[in-house]
């Protein structure tokens, strides 16, 4: 029974001097010097923390809000790792019964726990949903090509040409009896023609009258178109030698009023050289019939 007491004791002085037993004030040191490194060590990780928040701004400029709240969270971090610290110290002071070594390596867990930030998730930006093009097929014209039939042509038939209207020509006829108003010419004529119907008063009977002439028209051709126009009855025949012979107008015929006397005719106040039938006319011509009794002496001709 004594040998066992004898080796409790031995054992329990081994124990206690293989066992440094710590003072109150080296407790208190090794407190002090454990709060200094944890101080540091928060320190540190401000720094860290504060330059990850540099590169991120600068890296992302377009998403300030997003760095701004990754920031919030990583002081939040920081700071509730500072009073875990904290907690632990004050833990480690109130209970100095317990051995400081195994309690310093919690600490250094938990700073380093805290030390290792969890990886920010960065927000991919949310793209808007852009307007879609419409893309506008334009369909090209369907182009059908037609061979075109051969026509056949029309036989043209020639087309006949505007026939203007000629011109009218028109000549002029005057007819006189001057010479037989002298009484001695007068008396010489029939008694049944000595009257104002077949001798005017004037010795003029017809002044200027106009008749529609055509080209090739002779003098004759125009006086024979008194007898329709006027119902003037004219007396002639025809002569080898002068072609159409005028014997008398309105019933007062040649050689009635003398052997020199009968009907002569002038064309723009000129005796003409041939017969009434072989004189052509023109446009604007003037035929003057006058009765003379002396062979156109009492005229002028």
């Amino acid at each position: 029974m004594k040998s066992k007491i004898i080796l409790f004791a031995l054992s329990a002085t081994l124990l206690l001097t293989g066992c440094k037993v710590q003072t109150a004030q080296q407790y208190e040191n090794e407190q002090e010097e454990e709060a200094k490194k944890v101080v540091v060590l928060n320190d540190e990780e401000q720094k860290k923390a504060k330059e990850k928040e540099e590169t991120k701004e600068t890296a992302q400029d377009d998403k300030g809000s997003v760095t701004k709240e990754v920031a919030a969270t990583s002081e939040n971090d920081t700071t509730t790792s500072t009073n875990s610290s904290v907690s632990t110290v004050e833990k480690s002071t109130s209970t100095p019964s317990q051995t400081q070594k195994p309690k310093a390596k919690k600490e250094t867990t938990t700073s380093n726990n805290t030390s290792k930030e969890q990886p920010t998730k960065t927000e991919k930006p949310v793209k808007k949903d852009e307007p879609k093009k419409e893309t506008t097929v334009t369909k090209k014209p369907e182009t059908t090509t037609s061979i075109p039939k051969p026509s056949t042509p029309k036989p043209s038939t020639p087309e006949k040409p505007v026939e203007k209207p000629a011109k009218k020509e028109y000549a002029t006829i005057t007819i006189g009896m001057r010479t037989l108003l002298n009484p001695d010419h007068y008396e010489l004529l029939p008694k049944n023609l000595q009257s104002e119907k077949y001798v005017p008063a004037s010795g003029v009977l017809l002044n200027n009258a106009k008749i529609e002439i055509k080209e090739g028209d002779t003098a004759w051709d125009a006086i024979s178109k008194l007898r329709s126009k006027y119902g003037i009855y004219i007396n002639y025949e025809k002569n080898p030698m002068y072609g159409i012979y005028i014997i008398g107008i309105n019933h007062i015929n040649e050689k009635q009023a003398g052997s020199l006397s009968g009907w002569m005719y002038t064309v723009n106040g000129v005796k003409a050289p041939v017969g009434v039938g072989n004189y052509e006319l023109e446009d604007g011509d003037r035929i003057e019939l006058q009765y003379t009794t002396n062979g156109g002496t009492d005229l002028g001709w």
